[in-house]
């Protein structure tokens, strides 16, 4: 994948809502099988978010979490009205929490940044 490349949607747009706590809502991304997956996440909320994700549906509730000083989680940090790409592995599955209240989180998988 290069660096300069432009977003590209490769598969459906979902949304997860961020709460408190986070519930067992998990979502799995469609879009490639294979290779790095670039995952466009937009916070619509008015409220911050941390997006976990993990391999299995238990691993991005486990990882749903806020994140403490010594409780590494496999978790994004998503502000509210922020547009953000990372690049991960295929077919993950996602989950998320918040401080307090809502924030519905849109995940479009693609390539590139």
């Amino acid at each position: 994948m290069q660096e300069n490349q432009s977003f590209r949607p490769r598969g459906d747009t979902f949304l997860t809502l961020g709460s408190t706590p986070a519930t067992d809502q998990v979502t799995r991304a469609g879009g490639p099988a294979s290779g790095e997956v670039a995952y466009m996440v937009y916070n619509s909320g008015a409220g911050d978010a941390y997006l976990g994700y993990g391999m299995t549906s238990g691993a991005a509730l486990t990882n749903a979490v806020i994140p403490t000083q010594g409780t590494p989680r496999a978790v994004l940090s998503c502000p509210a009205g922020s547009v953000q790409t990372f690049t991960l592995s295929p077919m993950l599955f996602f989950c998320a929490v918040t401080p307090g209240g809502n924030a519905p989180l849109m995940i479009t998988p693609g390539t590139g940044a």
